[in-house]
């Protein structure tokens, strides 16, 4: 698990036990043209345990968010993955991501007409 409040199922319980927030203002790009200054980000995240410098640049955040929770899962599980029950296992992923003329449209918006012509449902600044 990777969240605004922590980097795994620990640290993400014990501050959602201490009634802490994630959100907090935008400071990753210039959000002073949008309405919105605040959002929740996975702050302190670093995947270079699980995938090379060089994989990590051909990857979109949000994989690499999931090839470290995988990676936290599988050993929080205890599951040992061995020639004989590799066969066994499976994984399966879901994305809230949208469909690519979606993010086309939207973007060619955002360009051409600002941060007011997107909902602030699409925008997320991982992309920009």
């Amino acid at each position: 698990m990777l969240s605004p409040l922590g980097l795994n199922v620990k640290d993400t319980w014990a501050a959602l036990v201490l009634g802490k927030s994630g959100v907090a203002k935008i400071d990753h790009f210039d959000a002073s043209a949008f309405a919105t200054q605040i959002c929740g980000t996975v702050k302190g995240f670093s995947c270079d345990h699980v995938v090379s410098i060089k994989d990590q640049k051909k990857m979109d955040l949000f994989i690499q968010y999931g090839m470290v929770a995988t990676d936290e899962a599988l050993h929080d599980s205890g599951l040992n993955i061995s020639e004989s029950n590799a066969h066994r296992v499976g994984v399966c992923v879901g994305s809230g991501i949208g469909g690519l003329p979606l993010i086309q449209k939207n973007h060619r918006a955002l360009l051409e007409g600002g941060p007011r012509k997107i909902s602030p449902f699409f925008y997320s600044g991982d992309h920009y």
